[in-house]
């Protein structure tokens, strides 16, 4: 068999290592917010503060079936934070502190793993040990009784991954998928000043509340378009692919090899939404 020449018992062989195809779903940030507490803690005195903002940024998510989903995996988050948020916390005859966090974000964290497949129960899903990391700069000044007075600059990027759950349901509207979920966030992260010497512990904690909405896949395999994926199409994507049609290039990299039977099985065994 050359390079090109792809049978039917070839294409068998391959199903073996089909997947699902995941989509990317859009935060909507008229529905989606995060509340944030971040308490200062210098030892002799520790005060909270809180602020709020919208979310925007997208989830991608794998799902079962598009239009009667059993199972959902996640493969990749960005969540920004849309606002700079500001903070102050008063410590009474202590002193005060305050700062700001800018170009806030929660995203993936340092792995290519996914999380998942797990059940969707009733619409309900509960996806464990998603692995997230905080981004955004926290410019912190203070004037603090015995400590005095400084300011530091925090990179929350420094502070490496973290592990949370994320619960959430799934519905479906005809080609609409619509993700409401929500994203725990609980950090601690040492306070110190110029000279490497701790004063005390930032801990941030909070609540994103997400809603995301994608657009289920298309049938890419439904070669002969009439919304059923069987024999023909799979015979219609062999004559494709041997007479180089650019139909039959399903990873749109303009060269015809396995790769491109690895994509087309991966649609067809995805169905048709």
């Amino acid at each position: 068999m050359s390079t090109r020449t792809v049978t039917i018992g070839a294409l068998c062989m391959a199903s073996a290592i089909s997947f699902a195809q995941p989509i990317d779903m859009e935060i909507d940030p008229a529905q989606s917010s995060i509340d944030l507490a971040i308490e200062v803690d210098v030892g002799i005195a520790s005060d909270t503060d809180t602020e709020s903002s919208s979310l925007s940024g997208f989830l991608r998510v794998e799902l079962d079936d598009y239009g009667n989903p059993s199972q959902i995996s996640l493969h990749d988050l960005s969540v920004m934070i849309d606002d700079d948020l500001s903070f102050n916390w008063s410590f009474g005859f202590f002193g005060s502190a305050n700062a700001s966090l800018e170009g806030g974000a929660v995203t993936w964290g340092s792995t290519d793993n996914i999380v998942g497949p797990v059940p969707i129960t009733g619409g309900a899903f509960l996806l464990p040990d998603v692995p997230v990391a905080l981004m955004g700069t926290m410019f912190v000044s203070y004037d603090i009784f015995i400590i005095g007075g400084g300011s530091e600059t925090i990179s929350l990027a420094d502070q490496g991954d973290f592990f949370s759950n994320i619960e959430g349901s799934v519905a479906v509207n005809g080609d609409e998928i619509t993700l409401t979920s929500t994203l725990p966030i609980d950090i601690t992260t040492p306070l110190t000043d110029d000279t490497g010497t701790e004063l005390g512990t930032l801990t941030v904690t909070g609540t994103g509340t997400i809603v995301a909405t994608g657009a289920a896949p298309g049938c890419p395999a439904d070669l002969t378009g009439d919304g059923i994926l069987n024999f023909f199409d799979i015979s219609a994507f062999l004559n494709a692919y041997n007479a180089m049609d650019p139909i039959a290039d399903f990873d749109g990299n303009g060269i015809f090899n396995f790769f491109d039977v690895s994509a087309f099985l991966n649609a067809f065994n995805s169905g048709c939404p």
